[in-house]
């Protein structure tokens, strides 16, 4: 895992008064980039004409909340700035492929990247792209998050490995006005 760029800004949004701001402080925590590889996912040879595989990604956010207060709303964003695959194996019959990210406690997936196939010309990576930043809710104050990765399309007839690799920002920000008055 390699995080780069953690900050934490206690600012003043406005003047209550001159703007009709509802807060007047507020506080912001913002991982630039998280990214976290793993170099060995096996994936298992598919029959002719099989159509998906899907694989779950643990995406650590360490002690990004430590600077959050604990009693007030956080809005949270996270874009994604890459999802790589990379294998020895032809990927090329790979058509379409997603990233998304579960909510904590329930089965519900946010969209997070997209790929979608471009040629068939033989290619041994695969590179899915943020659709834009994505509104989490609360989902700052949890270590992990999953990320679930699904390819669909000619996969590779015989077992093999890849190399994952996904990249993302976070941001997060609390009214710290409450906590204040």
């Amino acid at each position: 895992m390699r995080t780069t760029s953690f900050r934490a800004l206690v600012l003043s949004t406005c003047a209550l008064v001159a703007t009709g701001c509802d807060s007047l402080f507020f506080i912001e925590a913002e991982a630039e980039e998280i990214c976290k590889a793993e170099p060995n996912v096996d994936f298992p040879a598919a029959f002719p004409g099989s159509a998906d595989i899907e694989y779950t990604l643990d995406f650590p956010l360490g002690d990004f909340d430590d600077v959050l207060p604990e009693d007030t709303d956080v809005e949270t964003e996270l874009r994604l700035r890459g999802f790589e695959v990379t294998s020895s194996t032809d990927l090329s019959g790979i058509e379409r492929a997603s990233v998304s990210v579960v909510k904590p406690g329930t089965t519900e997936s946010i969209l997070i990247g997209e790929y979608r196939r471009a040629s068939t010309t033989p290619t041994q990576s695969i590179r899915l792209t943020g659709s834009g930043a994505v509104n989490l809710l609360d989902m700052a104050r949890e270590d992990s998050l999953q990320l679930v990765f699904n390819a669909r399309g000619s996969l590779p007839t015989r077992d093999w490995s890849a190399r994952l690799e996904a990249c993302a920002g976070v941001r997060a920000k609390a009214n710290y006005f409450d906590l204040v008055f």
